[in-house]
Parts: C-alpha cells; sequence; structure tokens
C-alpha cells in the first residue's frame, strides 16, 4: 500500500509534464462530459484516462457482454464528482494519511470541505450526470467505483478493478 501511496504521489507531479490523450477523451466523450472532464485537476484527468484504457484492457481479457464505448465513458467519468472542488495533491495526500491514521473516523468530519469531496465524490458525479440520460448501469459505475466487494454489475466490477490499480 505505501508503495502504491508513493506512486500516485509521483504521478501527480509528472502528470503536469505529460501530454494528456485528447484524441483518446474526443473519441469516448461527448461536448458537455468534456466541459465537466475539463475541471478535473491534470492529475484526475491522466488518472481517469489510465483507468479507461486499463478498463477496456481487462474487457478484452474477459470478452463479455458489455458496450466497450460505454465501459470507456463510464471509466473516464468516474470520478467527476472532484470537479466540483478539486484536491491538490498535498490535501489529497494529507486526506488520505489522515484516513489511514485514523482508519476513516474522519469520515464524519464531511462539512470540511475536501473531506467530502475525498469521499462523497461518487455521489457528487452522480448527481453531477443524472440528468443527461445515462441509465442506472452506468449510474451505478459513477456512484459505487469506491464500495467493496464484486457487484452483479460487470461494468462497475471492471472500473473498480481499474481504479484500484491507478
Amino acid at each position: 500500500m505505501t508503495f502504491y501511496r508513493v506512486k500516485q504521489f509521483w504521478w501527480a507531479i509528472i502528470c503536469n509534464f505529460k501530454r494528456l490523450d485528447e484524441d483518446y477523451i474526443n473519441r469516448y466523450l461527448e461536448d458537455h462530459e468534456k466541459r465537466l472532464f475539463d475541471k478535473l485537476k491534470n492529475s484526475d484527468k491522466h488518472h481517469c484516462v489510465r483507468v479507461s484504457r486499463d478498463s477496456l484492457e481487462i474487457y478484452e481479457g474477459i470478452k463479455g457482454d458489455l458496450d466497450q464505448y460505454q465501459l470507456a465513458k463510464a471509466a473516464l467519468l468516474h470520478d467527476i464528482g472532484k470537479s466540483e472542488r478539486p484536491l491538490n495533491f498535498i490535501e489529497k495526500s494529507i486526506v488520505v494519511l489522515l484516513d489511514k491514521f485514523t482508519k476513516g473516523r474522519i469520515r464524519k468530519y464531511n462539512n470540511i470541505k475536501i473531506l467530502d469531496i475525498y469521499y462523497n465524490h461518487p455521489k457528487k458525479g452522480v448527481e453531477m450526470l443524472e440528468n443527461y440520460g445515462y441509465d442506472d448501469e452506468f449510474l451505478q459505475v459513477i456512484g459505487n467505483h469506491h464500495d467493496k466487494g464484486y457487484t452483479n454489475n460487470t461494468m462497475l466490477n471492471i472500473v473498480k478493478e481499474s481504479d484500484n490499480k491507478n
């Protein structure tokens, strides 16, 4: 877990020097989705692209009965709730450390905006997207990508696995 957090911290630093794959984003997101996506921090955008690419790779391995386009889109938008108040990598690092040291007990202080975004971005993402006509399966991916365990929603399971890896 420590190596994973160091890797995340490193990715947050170097993402400012890497070009975002605009072609990939344009392939899967419509204009209104790109406007929402553009509100994310650069590090979160890079993270979402990695999660999306890895989700498609996992899907290729299982050859299930999913719409690959929807899978890629859901993975790109899974953290869209963070755009409400983007956390810089120092804020996120502090929250991650506090969460670890308090074993999640700081969750109850979600009246503090950075804690609210950290813990509730899935719910906020659903609220941002629910008026655009997405189906329940898609919104379940956005709203439950941090829940523990597997579900009967294959798309959600793939995005969770990819998100945990990235």
